[in-house]
């Protein structure tokens, strides 16, 4: 089964319950979104990204490209563009405007995002929604669409995320809290 994009109304969401990034200064804004990777897609909120210093651009990550950039989460600031769109479920970042803040994730820190997809492991959203974390792990990694992947078996490339609670977004919509098991 091919990734499949979890269902959010909107954009990615997300939340910084734990992390150390934004005052440690483990942070990378000065890369612009690569112009093939996001020619017809944006940046999202809660997006494991991809970080090429050397061309100063933003990717997605894959199997190939983490073994010679860094994967950063995105947690640009969100911008208001319309009065009549102004959640954050609304905040996307398309190529061409602002750079993207991406941090650097630690061993430990926490964040909760609905930004999430999955493949073979998980049949549809709903058997992601009614997954028993208490008798199933679920752990995140990397995707080549950037959405963090969801699977019942630790990643072996890239960062290593474990789902440590159900919850929501503050607009009410399904998320996962993670923490971060390897950075």
């Amino acid at each position: 089964m091919a990734f499949k994009r979890f269902v959010i109304d909107g954009f990615g969401q997300l939340e910084l319950n734990q992390v150390a990034f934004p005052r440690d200064g483990r942070v990378e804004a000065q890369c612009a979104l690569d112009a093939t990777d996001f020619a017809t897609v944006p940046a999202e909120n809660g997006m494991l990204l991809a970080i090429d210093r050397v061309n100063r651009a933003v990717k997605f990550p894959t199997a190939a490209n983490i073994e010679t950039m860094p994967v950063a989460l995105n947690y640009t600031t969100e911008h208001m563009y319309d009065e009549r769109a102004n959640a954050l479920k609304d905040f996307k970042l398309e190529r061409g405007t602002f750079y993207p803040r991406l941090g650097f994730l630690s061993v430990g820190e926490l964040f909760t995002t609905n930004c999430m997809g999955y493949d073979s492991d998980f049949a549809d959203d709903d058997a992601v929604k009614n997954v028993d974390l208490k008798t199933t792990a679920v752990y995140g990694g990397i995707s080549d669409e950037g959405a963090i992947l969801l699977t019942k078996s630790a990643p072996s490339d890239g960062p290593v995320l474990k789902v440590v609670e159900k919850t929501t977004m503050p607009d009410g919509q399904f998320a996962f809290k993670f923490q971060v098991l390897k950075a």
